[in-house]
């Protein structure tokens, strides 16, 4: 091999291990957005599965149909939903004496909607007092689902804790490293 062969090795070898750490850094970067963008869909895909439940009225848990809609993403468990998981104090949504969701409305750093170190996901649930104009104009307090028999309106709350597992994606999140991914649903029950 020349000498200017050699260079040339040389030289391809310093220029991949100058661009390789940017390409990984890159290719994760973009495996996290594509992780945050599924994760989107499966609470917007929660959120709807909630107002489903709740227009249908009765004695229905929204609270259950929260939970099992992202099944592939986020596990059905006390340590994903801390106590809006099955069982727990805001979990079951089948009458309006039960805290239906996080009566904070999934804040995030609220002590109760993220009180759990490993919980990943938080739903609320609020009834529309006053409905004009194709919205709302006015809400009941968080935790609160809509009588059954009556015409009303409710939104259903989902947020999911979003942990990026590259350094680069968690810098955008204002130095927690934490992002909260949200979705809403607001819907009319009618009888």
């Amino acid at each position: 091999m020349s000498p200017k062969q050699r260079r040339r090795r040389a030289q391809a070898l310093v220029e991949t291990a100058l661009i390789l750490p940017v390409l990984v850094l890159l290719m994760l970067g973009s495996a996290d957005l594509g992780r945050a963008f599924y994760l989107k869909l499966e609470m917007s895909g929660a959120s709807r599965a909630g107002m489903r439940m709740a227009v249908l009225g009765g004695v229905v848990d929204i609270g259950n149909a929260v939970r099992s809609e992202p099944n592939s993403a986020i596990p059905n468990t006390a340590s994903a939903w801390g106590s809006m998981a099955p069982g727990g104090t805001n979990a079951d949504c089948t009458s309006n004496t039960q805290h239906c969701g996080d009566p904070t409305g999934c804040r995030p750093g609220s002590a109760s909607a993220w009180g759990g170190v490993d919980q990943q996901a938080c739903f609320a649930v609020r009834t529309c007092l006053t409905w004009a104009n194709g919205g709302c104009a006015g809400y009941s307090a968080w935790g609160v689902r809509p009588n059954a028999g009556a015409d009303q309106a409710v939104e259903v709350f989902v947020v999911y804790r979003f942990l990026p597992a590259t350094p680069l994606i968690a810098n955008f999140a204002g130095g927690t490293g934490t992002f909260y991914l949200t979705a809403q649903t607001l819907g009319l029950q009618l009888y």
